[in-house]
Order: structure tokens, then sequence, then C-alpha cells
């Protein structure tokens, strides 16, 4: 690419970039979307169901919404409308939390409210429903010392307490082979609190309970700003690609949209033209355009062993939750699906 070009480019992804949230068009939640809660959704599944059989849905960046929509580049680092406490309330059962060095939130660059804020909204839903069970997993998106990853450490386990799966119920009863609903339950347990392998330092998991990602959750970002053909294709192909050790795990399949910076000079001129947009909600109302493709793909092949589905702006489905009953759809089971 010739400097003309790649100077073209760069301002036009610079354009796009430095924008207001607030001034996003179509942000707003679905009307239907207000009228759906799905608070209590796990503690109505079979007791003998095992977690990792539970299709769960999560979101991507979930703090995201506390950036202000007046912060530069805020258009492109909020990926998510509600707050944590309102998405759980809507059915998500996995939480990405990210924070930086000042143990605030963050998305890149681009800060939020604190993490303390966050936790605090997710424990107060956890009070409210003891039976409902969360995977919390809290990435540093910047060098912490030490002390700061102690801090952060202190602030979840002063949060969560004895809710908190610890290290010596992974040794115990809580192994995602065998683990079921019913387990959880009646030990009153009703946390999981994953964490970055940066935070690998002697006796993490037995002293604050918190665990690193990587030995219990498979994470797969496909990092891609195509069709939904071809991002429901990628995860189909992740999915049937999983070894039976990789079953063990817990799996996340990231159902967004990555944007893109423009690879030459006629994306340079659609984004500086508004003919193309890198705004995670541009990317995501194109997504969801097709309601039935998340509800086909997850319902329709439980044999392929789909677990946490991470979605970006959950408040623009009109329906993220739907349970299998009888009078709604005449289906044997008792699963949960993703509906758009």
């Amino acid at each position: 690419m010739d400097d003309a070009a790649d100077c073209m480019c760069s301002s036009a992804l610079a354009l796009n970039c430095c924008q207001f949230a607030f001034f996003t068009p179509n942000n707003k939640s679905s009307p239907r979307c207000c009228s759906y809660y799905y608070n209590d959704w796990m503690s109505k599944l079979d007791a003998n169901k095992k977690l990792r059989d539970v299709v769960m849905p999560g979101t991507h960046n979930s703090a995201s919404s506390t950036i202000s929509k007046w912060a530069l580049f805020s258009a492109v680092a909020r990926c998510q409308n509600l707050q944590v406490y309102e998405q759980l309330l809507r059915g998500a059962r996995y939480l990405d939390i990210r924070v930086n060095n000042d143990i605030n939130i963050c998305h890149g660059m681009v800060k939020g409210g604190t993490l303390s804020d966050v936790l605090n909204e997710v424990n107060a839903f956890l009070h409210e429903n003891e039976n409902e069970f969360l995977i919390v997993e809290i990435k540093d998106e910047a060098s912490m010392t030490l002390a700061q990853m102690t801090r952060t450490l202190q602030l979840i386990q002063s949060a969560f307490g004895e809710r908190m799966i610890s290290y010596s119920d992974l040794q115990s009863w809580f192994q995602l082979t065998h683990v079921t609903m019913g387990d959880i339950r009646k030990r009153r347990k009703n946390v999981l609190v994953l964490i970055s392998n940066s935070f690998c330092f002697d006796h993490v998991a037995e002293e604050f309970s918190c665990h690193l990602h990587s030995t219990l959750l498979k994470n797969k970002w496909h990092n891609s700003d195509e069709t939904r053909s071809d991002l429901l294709h990628s995860n189909l192909t992740h999915l049937r690609d999983l070894t039976r050790y990789d079953r063990d795990f817990l799996i996340c399949n990231q159902f967004v949209l990555t944007p893109q910076p423009p690879c030459n000079t006629i994306d340079a001129f659609r984004l500086l033209f508004g003919l193309r947009s890198i705004q995670p909600i541009s990317l995501v109302r194109n997504l969801y355009r097709n309601e039935e493709i998340l509800q086909c793909s997850v319902r329709d092949r439980p044999g392929l062993h789909w677990n946490i589905v991470s979605l970006d702006f959950i408040d623009m489905c009109e329906q993220f939750v739907s349970s299998d009953r009888s009078d709604e759809r005449p289906q044997e089971g008792n699963s949960l699906y993703i509906s758009l």
C-alpha cells in the first residue's frame, strides 16, 4: 500500500473510531426485550442436568456499558447498552469483565467504571437469585503489579465470599465431567470466578478461590467481521473439532463480530462516506437481522456441545433466553436455547 492510500486508510479509521456512543444511531433496546426477564431460569433446570450440558448465554465485554457515551472512542469501545445487573436479569450467566491496572473497567485504552461497583451489581443479583449460577471471568488488559493483582483478587473475594467455588471444591464435588445443577444448589455455591493466566502466582486459587481460566475454560475468539453464515460456520467448525479432552472444559463460543481496519483504498472510502462501519453496534445490528440464526444453531445441534454463547448488545435481542416449556414449544427435554 503506497503512502497516500495508507494515509487515507488511517484517516478513515480515525474518523470512524473517534465518535461518541451518545450520537450512535440504532443503539436502542428492542421494545420487546424489556418485557422479558429470565432472572431465575437456571433454578428451573432439572437437578440431574450437568452444568457442562447447559446452553448458557453470556455477554462479551460485559461491563463496557460503564464507559461513558461521551468518552472519546466510546462508539467502538461499548459492546453492551445494559448494566451488568440488567444483563443478568435478561438471562446472561457468563460475564466477561476487563480491567486495567487502576482496577477500573476498560476496553482497550477506554476506561469505564470501577470493578467494585460492577462486582456489587453481580452480588446483588446473586443475593436475590440464590439458585442461579454464574461464571465471571476477569481479564486484565494492562500489565499489573503484584500489589494490583492482589487488590483485584481481594475485591472479588470480598464481594462474593462463601458463594465462590473454592479450590477444595474443584478437588472434590465440582468436577465438570459430572457436576450437576442439583450439586450446585445443595452446596449453595453459585459463582465460579476465572482469572487471566497473568494472575499465576503461588496459591492464588487456594487463597482467593479464583481460578486460572486455562484450567477450566476453552474460549474461542474468531476475530472476524464477516457475514453471519461465516461466523456460524467458524463456531460450528470449532465445536466439531473438539476432542474428548476439550469436552472436559467449559466451552465458550464468541458469537460476535470484531471490527477490522480498512485493508485497501476502497475500504477507506466506504468508511469515510458511511458505507461501512467498524462500530460494534452496527455490526451486531447486521448479525441479528436473521432472527433464527442462533436459535437454530444451538437448539437444533445439541450433539455439538454448545455450552456458553457470548454475545454483544443482548438488549437488541427480542427474546434472549427461552425455555422449552410444553405450553410454548412441544419439544423433549428442558434445555435452554438462545433466541433472537
